[in-house]
């Protein structure tokens, strides 16, 4: 997680990124590549071709930074939000979004927080946005898991859980949806963005924008992209250009935006579309819970995001834990490899599958998540986690990063 803060004087410069992505478009492009095609509005339009959502905690976040006040802004999603594929740190669309920030109000402190973890879904996301973007009190939050999400009922119910987590939390910040793509249009933006429309959220398409271009052939996926997922430096410029386009927009109407001055603060949510049994979840780790039993495992730093991890590196080890919880999860670290070892889970005696610490690698996340236990019926209870070595097992090597709890 990065964190950006100054608080020094700035000037204001109008429709920065927007001038910036087309130098660098212009720069990059081919020579047959059409002005049109080169120039974000027309991707834009594409982009935020959605119902605009309510905007009354937008604006109030806008004015706020006019009147030199500190915002804390939030960037929740996975590798791309991390900023995979940019050169640097600061070609990420993150750094360039702060950027706008930076300087357009040069009277404000702008906090900018990215809680980006790659290969992570919303699934982890709602377990770690307390500990990781929620306690910073963020006035604005920016979610991208439209790429990492699948397209299946299990991550619309995380993805609902986190929209509404982060729409009653403390600080009410204002959410903006975003939706990025691959190479071949794979998303989960039609239901994500569904969701979004029932919460009446901004919403920002990147594939929206970039895919009928790459089909016009107005330029090749891979000149804005380092694979087939991750955006390069071009598409992270377009990415933000996209965002802050957006914000400028805003900004030139934002005395002709109505106010709802009940979703300023903590207001009624809609009924849940799904079952919300994620509001309190969380992740358990080396640092907040006692094993009840523990043989050939010793407490190491070894994920990089994600600290106070327990090591087995002993044939024969095992762990197990007492939780009260009407959902369970495991967090654990997969290595491409292929030195690590497969476990067998149990909870309350009864086998529940085997992690495997391995992956093939383009074909898996070394931070990987999974669900081990949903009650029927969404009742707390207490539970046994046992975590063994499979008898089958050639490497011993295995690593739990920690334990997700519902």
């Amino acid at each position: 997680m990065l964190y950006y803060n100054d608080n020094r004087i700035k000037k204001r410069c109008a429709l920065l990124m927007s001038i910036v992505l087309l130098v660098c478009l212009a720069a990059v492009l081919p020579m047959q590549v059409r002005a049109a095609d080169a120039a974000i509005y027309p991707m834009y339009q594409r982009a935020v071709d959605f119902p605009q959502g309510d905007l009354s905690r937008l604006a109030q976040v806008i004015r706020k930074a006019q009147a030199g006040g500190e915002i804390n802004i939030g960037f929740l999603g996975g590798s791309i939000t991390e900023g995979r594929g940019a050169a640097n740190v600061q070609d990420c669309y993150v750094s360039q979004v702060y950027k706008w920030w930076y300087e357009a109000f040069p009277l404000a402190q702008i906090n900018v927080i990215n809680a980006g973890v790659g290969g992570t879904s919303s699934y982890l996301g709602v377990h770690r946005v307390d500990a990781e973007l929620l306690v910073h009190k963020p006035d604005l939050v920016f979610m991208e898991f439209a790429v990492n999400d699948t397209f299946t009922e299990f991550c619309m119910n995380s993805y609902e859980n986190l929209i509404r987590k982060i729409l009653m939390s403390e600080s009410n910040p204002a959410l903006v949806l975003l939706f990025a793509t691959n190479a071949v249009g794979d998303s989960s933006q039609a239901v994500q963005a569904a969701l979004g429309q029932y919460y009446d959220l901004p919403m920002i398409s990147y594939g929206k924008a970039v895919t009928p271009e790459v089909e016009a052939g107005s330029f090749t996926w891979f000149q804005i992209a380092e694979d087939i997922v991750h955006p390069n430096n071009m598409g992270h410029s377009i990415f933000a250009g996209l965002i802050t386009t957006y914000l400028e927009d805003l900004c030139a109407k934002l005395d002709t935006i109505e106010v709802d001055a009940a979703r300023l603060q903590q207001y009624e949510l809609p009924e849940p579309v799904t079952m919300q049994v994620y509001q309190n979840a969380h992740i358990e780790n080396a640092a907040t819970i006692t094993p009840l039993e523990v043989l050939g495992y010793d407490v190491y730093d070894f994920n990089y995001h994600f600290g106070d991890n327990w090591y087995s590196m002993q044939d024969g080890s095992y762990i197990s834990f007492v939780v009260e919880a009407s959902n369970i999860g495991i967090l654990y670290q997969r290595t491409v490899e292929g030195t690590f070892g497969q476990y067998d889970v149990y909870i309350d005696d009864q086998y529940v599958k085997t992690l495997d610490g391995n992956y093939v690698e383009f074909y898996g996340t070394e931070t990987e998540a999974e669900e081990l236990f949903a009650s029927p019926d969404g009742g707390k209870a207490y539970h046994v986690i046992k975590i063994v070595k499979n008898p089958a097992s050639f490497n011993t090597d295995f690593v739990i990063i920690g334990l997700l709890v519902s």
